[in-house]
């Protein structure tokens, strides 16, 4: 008999009920095409200082970011169907997940500000003085391409993977409650 890949429950033999593999195993190859995306996205950040081109081509990255980014949502949804959860226990994981995602923005605000001053520091250094409203004017945006290292690193990575399972959690908590039960299946 050949084996079946489609996700279900299966009972492991021991009471308890297993995942299938194959699920597991495409959102991790999911996860990281995103990760290899962003940080694709990293490198493309001029050093310091240094005048780049017109245009950000990272931009570009965004469109199968947001394809990739709605495949994860969907993906984890399929792999937590197959789990029993608590309809207690979802709001406090959205909540958690809410929570990370909040200080990993405050964390970006502060990595803007170091950002801006090493800026600051190579122009200074290039040109004998600060000009803050350049300064400001490449780090404003997601249209230049100074402020690709502050949209595409490890700490946005972890901020959609978060997005993504808030999502999913938001989607069982949800599908839960209008179905009036006290545990999602």
């Amino acid at each position: 008999m050949a084996r079946s890949w489609h996700f279900a429950r299966i009972d492991n033999g021991r009471g308890r009920e297993a995942l299938q593999v194959r699920p597991v195993v495409r959102l991790i190859i999911n996860a990281m095409v995103i990760a290899l995306l962003v940080l694709f996205g990293n490198a493309m950040t001029p050093e310091p200082g240094q005048s780049s081109g017109n245009g950000n081509p990272a931009i570009l990255l965004l469109i199968p970011l947001c394809i990739l980014f709605v495949v994860m949502v969907f993906q984890w949804i399929r792999i937590f169907k197959a789990m029993t959860l608590s309809l207690k226990l979802l709001p406090q994981m959205v909540l958690a997940l809410a929570g990370y995602i909040i200080a990993g923005y405050v964390y970006q605000l502060h990595k803007l500000d170091i950002y801006r001053e090493i800026q600051a520091e190579a122009i200074e250094l290039r040109w004998g003085e600060v000009d803050w409203h350049y300064i400001e004017s490449i780090t404003s945006g997601i249209l230049s391409i100074h402020m690709n290292n502050q949209f595409f690193n490890l700490n946005t990575y972890f901020m959609m993977v978060a997005f993504s399972l808030l999502l999913c959690f938001l989607y069982r908590w949800i599908h839960g409650v209008r179905n009036g039960s006290q545990v999602v299946e």
